[in-house]
Formats: C-alpha cells, sequence, structure tokens
C-alpha cells in the first residue's frame, strides 16, 4: 500500500495510508472491512472523487489484486433495487484486429452516463489491452458505490487510476441529482 500511495501521490492524487481508528467511521466499520480491512490494509484519499481504496490479495493462476475503490454514501444499501438499477454498470466491448468497434456500459442509468463520457470512451479505446480496464465494474455495497477491477501490481492501478476517477466524478455528479432515501438507515 506504501508504493501504491507513493505512485499515486507522484500522479497527483492527494492519499495516505488508511488508519481504520480515524479515517473511517465507527459506525461503517462492520459495511467497510470486507472491502478495506484486508491483510495490506487501504488508502484514503482526501478531497477527490474516490474516497478510499482497499486491496485484497488472492491467488488463482498466480496472486493477482482485486481492488475496491469506495465512494462512501450514507444513503446507499446493496438490498435497495433502486440504487442497484441506478449504479451498478459494467463494460462491454467487441474489437476487430485489435481495436474497439463497439464499446459501452450496461446496466443501469450510470451505465447510459459512462458511454456518453467520451474522456472514458478514449480511454478505454486506448488502453483495452489493459486487463485493469476491461476489469472495471460498478456495484453497490452498504454505505458505499464500488468500483471494482483486478491489478497484478500497483503500478496497473495508477496507470488507469484516471479512468477510475472519471467514473467517480460521474458517480458523485449522479448521486447529488437524485434522492435515495432518509438518513434513517444509519447516521
Amino acid at each position: 500500500m506504501k508504493v501504491l500511495a507513493e505512485q499515486l501521490i507522484s500522479i497527483g492524487v492527494n492519499c495516505k495510508l488508511g488508519n481504520s481508528d480515524i479515517d473511517i467511521p465507527n459506525i461503517r466499520k462492520p459495511y467497510f472491512e470486507r472491502w478495506l480491512l484486508n491483510r495490506d490494509g487501504f488508502l484514503t484519499l482526501i478531497n477527490e472523487n474516490i474516497d478510499y481504496i482497499g486491496i485484497e490479495d488472492v491467488v488463482r493462476m498466480g496472486p493477482f489484486y482485486n481492488v475496491y475503490c469506495l465512494i462512501e454514501n450514507q444513503h446507499l444499501s446493496e438490498n435497495d433495487n433502486s440504487a442497484y438499477n441506478l449504479l451498478t454498470s459494467n463494460p462491454y466491448f467487441q474489437l476487430r484486429n485489435g481495436k474497439v468497434i463497439t464499446l459501452g456500459w450496461s446496466g443501469g442509468l450510470l451505465a447510459d452516463i459512462l458511454t456518453e463520457d467520451t474522456f472514458l470512451h478514449d480511454s478505454f479505446a486506448e488502453n483495452i489491452v489493459k486487463e485493469e480496464i476491461r476489469k472495471i465494474s460498478v456495484k453497490v455495497a452498504n454505505f458505499a458505490c464500488i468500483i471494482e477491477t483486478h491489478i497484478w501490481e500497483p503500478s496497473g492501478l495508477v496507470s488507469i487510476f484516471p479512468v477510475i476517477d472519471q467514473i467517480g466524478l460521474n458517480i458523485k455528479r449522479l448521486l447529488e441529482q437524485i434522492h435515495l432515501g432518509e438518513n434513517s438507515f444509519l447516521p
């Protein structure tokens, strides 16, 4: 995580090694522990479109990492069909001779917004050979929207961070425009 923090800082991302006692509200720790409290810890991003980055070691056909980029939101619940239908998104694409011929996002309203984002379209088309790009997905969890991908090393995440940041910006803009619920789920 220290290497990842250093590399993100080098591209202008304001982040630090996370401290669960200080950075995560106590009431949300049980909800965020799956995503953030793995062996290597997590990063807290300050005044960015992403709030936290958690990484989970996975060993299958060689070691790789699941990356969870959380955008905190007190109104989100993974059991809320409205939130699910609004935010869940996955990229789709077709290639011909190594070139992107079809590219878009499937899912809810966010998918339509991401499909229309020219920066995302161009970034995906330029970087489609990177597994980190092809594995990006957006899902809803309790109190967070999660942008997930897989990486082999920290530099893989850093190379696609502008894409993740742009997705995060679109999520935050969308969540500012809608009303998902009251503060009754939890403070």
